[in-house]
Formats: structure tokens, C-alpha cells, sequence
């Protein structure tokens, strides 16, 4: 196994158990906006440009952008109906519809 891969799981454990403290605090903004920093982004594009290029950068850029929109129904479901139903029915609801709406898409990319 290579270490920079190690690496990688490091850092995105560090990250999550900032956010998870952060969070647990009632610091729920701050979390949010550690969370939402575009590190594990950063350090992907330069793990894919360094493995496939520029190109293979592009590319999976342009799926983040179309993999917004299953994502925010994801985010929409555990806002709107954690209070209704609690957070775990919420949690499936959303990770279902999240999953749902990326099958449509990919299905719909095919063509």
C-alpha cells in the first residue's frame, strides 16, 4: 500500500473529527464552514492531475457540479424532515433520494 494513500485518509479523518468537535461545541456554523472547505477537493484535483492530468481534472470538476443537485436533496430532506420524522428517517429519506437522483443522472449521461 502506498503512503500517500494513508495520507489521504489521515487528512480526511482529521477533518471530520474537527467538524465532529466543532459541532458537538453547538458551533454548528463553524462546522459547517470546516466542512464545507474545499480541502478534500484541493487535495483530489492534485491527486487526479498528478495521476491522469489535466484533463481527468476537468472532468471530474464538471461531476461535481451535476452531483450539487442529488446532493442538496440529500441536505434538503434531513432539514426539512428531521423535525417531522427524526433524524434517522430523515437520513434515509435523503440518502435515498440522493441516490435516486444520481442514478437518473448518470442513466440520463449515458445518452
Amino acid at each position: 500500500m502506498e503512503i500517500k494513500y494513508f495520507l489521504y485518509f489521515l487528512i480526511g479523518g482529521v477533518i471530520v473529527s474537527v467538524v465532529t468537535y466543532f459541532a458537538s461545541q453547538a458551533k454548528s456554523l463553524m462546522a459547517a464552514f470546516i466542512a464545507n472547505l474545499p480541502v478534500i477537493t484541493l487535495i483530489t484535483f492534485l491527486t487526479i492531475y498528478f495521476e491522469s492530468g489535466q484533463k481527468a481534472v476537468v472532468l471530474y470538476a464538471e461531476g461535481l457540479i451535476i452531483m450539487l443537485f442529488p446532493w442538496l436533496a440529500y441536505i434538503s430532506a434531513v432539514i426539512f424532515l428531521t423535525h417531522r420524522l427524526g433524524f434517522i428517517p430523515s437520513l434515509v429519506i435523503g440518502i435515498s433520494l440522493y441516490l435516486l437522483i444520481a442514478y437518473l443522472i448518470i442513466s440520463m449521461k449515458k445518452f
